[in-house]
């Protein structure tokens, strides 16, 4: 009997602590709510004991909920009142005592905090109620959490703005997934000791990265050595349906062990926000969509106190084998003007499933090009003569070394439209070189960028 009521008493703690556990911030739980346990990325279900039943979720106008990904959520509704365990954790008796008796605690990732000296710019623009939000996710998946408020705690705009913001905007969660559901909190992977073998390989090859940039005495160059690597050395892969994986994080960016790491724009984005960060620049992940309606991420960054867009899936040639030759500089450091709503659409917005859309934040206004790859580097043309023997160079060179990309800027809209009439002329020119087709046109009339790509036989 003695041993009995001890049994009952560990068990009435250890409850105790659950309902304290589950709470949504610091004022403790909702006794009231009802357990709902998520089918997920990373198989969180319902306890196998219980009725089950799928659903489709749903937010207040009964409009069907989807991920960041674009997928329709479903759920694993359990009875009223049973409590939220990961399908593997429920705990015999025997474990509950054993529980009680060690000090040792289990293993949490260790979480690589942001290095940027400054706060997260998308952060400061929030409201007091959405910064506690933020802070409360952002600490459950630093604590690799299941839930941390109750589901009526915030209106579904509020998670998706928020949660939103900290799978973008802080890309060492690179475990975190992208699904939605207010109160849930979602994994890659739940294992501590896997998760902190990837982040040793993720900082493997960032920092060596980091050491070159910071060799360099220009931002300027600092930000090339990064975009130039990500470009080089990852392959954009569109993984669709619940196979996410880590292609929207920095992992396959940098921890993966390929040469070449399969990434999405989001991969790309962040994995230039972690590098930026570790170097003590200014960056931020911008998300919206392509003129497809796709769903599309890039950086905004500080460059020397002005801000620029950097867009690397779009510099990337999308060639099987990395070659330094095929390096583009199209959208590194430009205005928005060449960029927003010309190439990229609904900035810093997400779409919901009623077709309404999600401001995020407001990002800095980018209105300079002093920073911008061409102009920097003084292949800016402003007469003809120059500029036509520029750009007739640059096919030369391509078809002599293999290369595939022939571009330079001009300074007008009168000297674009001049040369661009000449592009037929340019193709004959092209065909004089062994092994040459002819060229593509890649031009674009907005940034006063002539481009044009070289066709081989």
């Amino acid at each position: 009997m003695k041993n009995t009521r001890k049994k009952y008493a560990v068990l009435a703690v250890l409850m105790a602590a659950s309902m304290l556990a589950s709470g949504c911030g610091k004022d403790g739980g909702n006794a009231e709510e009802t357990s709902i346990s998520v089918n997920v990325i990373g198989g969180d279900s319902a306890d196998a004991g219980e009725s089950m039943e799928t659903a489709v979720v749903t937010d207040a106008n009964g409009e069907a909920v989807t991920g960041f990904d674009g997928n329709v959520l479903t759920e694993v509704v359990t009875e009223p009142g049973a409590a939220e365990t990961a399908p593997t954790e429920t705990l015999s008796e025997e474990d509950i005592l054993a529980a009680m008796t060690t000090t040792e605690q289990a293993e949490k990732p260790s979480v690589n905090v942001s290095q940027n000296a400054g706060v997260r710019y998308a952060y400061e623009t929030l409201t007091d109620r959405e910064k506690e939000l933020y802070d409360m996710i952002y600490q459950g998946v630093c604590d690799l959490r299941y839930k941390i408020c109750a589901e009526d705690a915030y209106t579904l705009e509020e998670w998706v703005k928020v949660y939103g913001l900290v799978y973008n905007q802080e890309p060492e969660l690179f475990y975190m997934g992208s699904k939605i559901k207010v109160g849930k909190l979602f994994y890659l992977t739940k294992d501590s000791e896997t998760i902190n073998q990837m982040q040793k390989d993720i900082d493997a090859v960032a920092d060596k990265l980091v050491t070159e940039a910071n060799g360099k005495s220009s931002t300027f160059e600092k930000l090339k050595v990064f975009h130039d690597f990500l470009v080089l050395n990852s392959s954009f892969e569109l993984i669709e349906g619940d196979d996410f994986d880590y292609n929207a994080s920095i992992y396959n960016a940098f921890g993966s062990g390929e040469p070449q790491g399969n990434i999405q724009c989001a991969g790309y984005a962040k994995a230039m926000q972690y590098l930026c960060d570790k170097a003590g620049i200014s960056c931020m992940v911008v998300t919206g969509e392509t003129a497809e309606g796709q769903t599309h991420a890039w950086n905004v960054v500080d460059v020397d106190g002005v801000w620029y867009n950097l867009d690397a899936t779009w510099d990337d040639p999308l060639l099987s084998t990395p070659n330094y030759a095929q390096l583009r500089y199209n959208y590194f450091l430009v205005p928005d003007k060449f960029m927003h709503d010309i190439t990229h659409f609904h900035v810093s917005q997400k779409k919901m499933s009623n077709g309404d859309y999600v401001t995020y934040f407001e990002p800095p206004a980018c209105t300079e090009t002093a920073e911008n790859y061409f102009v920097k580097s003084g292949i800016v043309y402003s007469d003809f003569d120059a500029a036509e023997a520029a750009i007739k160079a640059e096919i030369e060179s391509a078809a002599k070394d293999g290369s595939r990309t022939a571009q330079i800027m001009v300074a007008s809209k009168e000297l674009y439209d001049q040369i661009y009439a000449n592009r037929l002329e340019y193709n004959k020119f092209a065909k004089t070189f062994d092994g040459v087709k002819g060229v593509n046109d890649e031009c674009s009339e907005v940034m006063l960028l002539l481009e044009f790509d070289v066709i081989y036989n």
